[in-house]
């Protein structure tokens, strides 16, 4: 009887309503996870766009990088150039390029030649969305780039990137690459012209 009694008054203490003083509050600790959550939630999702943003431009100047080293490759293994084989160039560009569109990237191939007097000049260019260099203008190259004499082959690419998802880092950049390549066949590769008009010979074919 006594012992029923006892732990009838415990129960009754237990379950009575506590006054909760400022102590007692300090030292509460429920619900400490939940905040903690609320002010890491938000810190954790914009880093994960972060991410997801930044491995997008990382994928989009791997491709300019690509296509730059491809179309000297490519060009430097010619002994001359025809129309036809600027617009297989430009064909190849645009595969090299997926995800992202060719037609809205400013591409450039000139050949730089030095005739054995130290100066470079241009003497071919072709340019997709940008103007081509003029023939027998001088080209600042780095040093030991272009044999003297002889020439070398200069891609120039240059993409404006938009991931369309900015929200954590500003995507609308313009990413460019330059790349230099020694003729494989030849001293110097020759420009073949059609002559003829119509869509220039470096682009969609019209």
């Amino acid at each position: 009887m006594l012992l029923n009694r006892y732990f009838e008054a415990r129960l009754r203490r237990k379950n009575a309503p506590r006054k909760l003083g400022l102590k007692s509050l300090l030292r509460n600790e429920d619900g400490v996870s939940a905040v903690e959550f609320a002010f890491i939630a938000p810190l954790m999702v914009l880093i994960f766009f972060g991410c997801i943003e930044l491995s997008f431009m990382m994928r989009a100047d791997r491709r300019v990088t690509a296509t730059a080293a491809s179309l000297g490759d490519l060009t430097s293994r010619l002994a001359s150039v025809t129309d036809d084989d600027m617009r297989e160039l430009y064909n190849a560009a645009t595969v090299m390029m997926q995800p992202y569109r060719a037609n809205e990237t400013r591409m450039r191939i000139s050949s730089i030649v030095d005739n054995g007097n130290g100066q470079k000049r241009v003497a071919w260019s072709d340019a997709h969305e940008m103007t081509a260099r003029a023939v027998g203008s001088l080209v600042v190259v780095p040093d030991g780039i272009v044999p003297s004499p002889g020439s070398v082959i200069l891609t120039e690419i240059e993409y404006d990137y938009d991931s369309g998802i900015s929200l954590i880092i500003d995507t609308n950049i313009t990413m460019g690459d330059t790349f230099y390549l020694r003729p494989r066949r030849v001293s110097n590769i020759e420009r073949i012209r059609d002559g003829g008009g119509g869509a220039p010979a470096f682009g969609p074919a019209s």
